[in-house]
This record gives C-alpha cells, structure tokens and sequence, in this order.
C-alpha cells in the first residue's frame, strides 16, 4: 500500500541534511546563470515527481491536473504544468543523489535496463553508406526512423554500467534482454518497451524478477521474499 506521507517524511528527512550542500554546488557549477526561486521545497519538487511513478497515471500532465484539483491542500504552493515539468527536470540532480543515498548500503543487486540509438548516417544517405553497413540496419524508435545499430545498457543503483550489448538497429529491446543479464541475478526495472509475460516467466526461472508496468491481461507473478521486504518502495510492479 502507498503511503504518501512517509515518503515525503523519508525525502524531507534527507534534504534537511542535504540542501544547503546541493544549493552551493548549484551556485559553483551555474554561477553566471540566474536560479529563479521555487515556492515549493526541494524536498515538495521530488516528492511530487516520484508521486507521479508510484500513481496509476500513463502521464504527467493528467496526474499534475489531479494533483491540483484533489490534493492542492498538501502543498502551500503548486504552480502551473510548465512551471512543474521545468523544475522536475532542473533538479535530476537532487532526485539521482537521493536515489544514491537511500540505495546505498543494499547488498542485494537492482539493475535498470534501456536503450539507445547509435544512427550511423541521415536517412537520406543509406543507400551510399558503406562503412557499416554489415552491422547497420533500419530500425524505428520512439523518435522515429533510423538506419544504425542500438546500444543496450544496464545499470546498478549507483549508475554504474553493470552491463552492456551492441544490436543491429531493427533488433527490438524484449529480445536483447536474456542475453543481457546472461548469469546475473538481480531485479531488473524496464519501462513499458519490455512488458512481456512470457519473457518475465523465463527470467523468473533464471533468479531474476522483471519489473515493469503491468497490463490488465498480465497474470501476477509474485516476487521473491526479499524483494517484498527490502526492495525499493517507489516501484511498482
């Protein structure tokens, strides 16, 4: 069960400790940029978008619109959606150290898979590209057309690369991922690119628990006992 208030109490509790020290490196690192003052807190700006990726929202903008017609009251100020996206996004910084602090000391291994294009040439020249053209091939992501190959990527909670494979660019992400965590065991964090039933049976069998989404027509596969004691709390199957 979600709860709301001892999340903020664990995100508040840590930026007590932690805002003064993130401010002044805030102001070393962009010292000729002017930082326009928020109303909300640090603590209110990362409470709010880890909010949002424990709710049953598909996007930001409908559970902010939520957020400000039923539970306005929580907060002594919230602005408008602009505003909110552009804060989320200026303070990655404090929402990666407070992942960091709160994942540290966990013996046991939380790996997050994705991702990424690596285009080898416009779309207009892949008919004379030749230097790759025994490992490139088209391929489509959430940004369209592309002709190259894709570089899958896992990493552990301290944002390290545990592990990586380079695939042809129409080679889609599902079918990396055996091949990927190959002899690891851990629990393994995807976005909605890696929902796959059958997929999270075979690497169940293999020790690892495959975190995603989950569809409506998705049998519930249960996790493993420690994971349901000591896994993070912000994610949810």
């Amino acid at each position: 069960m979600f709860n709301s208030t001892e999340l903020f109490c664990i995100i508040d509790d840590f930026f007590l400790k932690f805002e003064a020290t993130y401010w002044k490196f805030l102001k070393q690192c962009h010292h000729s940029v002017r930082i326009r003052p928020a109303h909300l807190s640090i603590s209110e700006i990362c409470f709010i978008a880890i909010w949002y990726k424990c709710s049953h929202f598909n996007n930001f903008k409908a559970f902010f619109t939520w957020l400000k017609e039923d539970k306005s009251h929580l907060f002594s100020h919230l602005p408008c959606y602009q505003r909110m996206t552009h804060l989320i996004n200026m303070h990655q910084l404090a929402l990666h150290t407070l992942h960091v602090a709160l994942m540290k000391g966990q013996h046991r291994s939380y790996l997050w898979i994705d991702s990424t294009i690596l285009p080898v040439c416009k779309n207009q020249r892949i008919q004379r590209h030749k230097s790759l053209a025994s490992i490139a091939s088209r391929g489509k992501s959430s940004m369209g057309w592309f002709y190259g190959c894709k570089l899958h990527i896992a990493m552990n909670q301290f944002g390290e690369i545990a592990c990586s494979a380079l695939s042809n660019g129409h080679i889609a992400d599902i079918k990396m991922v055996e091949q990927l965590v190959e002899g690891l065991e851990a629990k393994l964090y995807a976005d909605r690119g890696y929902i796959s039933q059958e997929l999270k049976t075979r690497l169940k069998e293999q020790g690892i628990d495959l975190i995603t989404y989950h569809r409506k027509n998705m049998q519930a596969i249960q996790l493993s006992a420690s994971n349901e004691r000591g896994g993070p709390t912000c994610l949810n199957n």
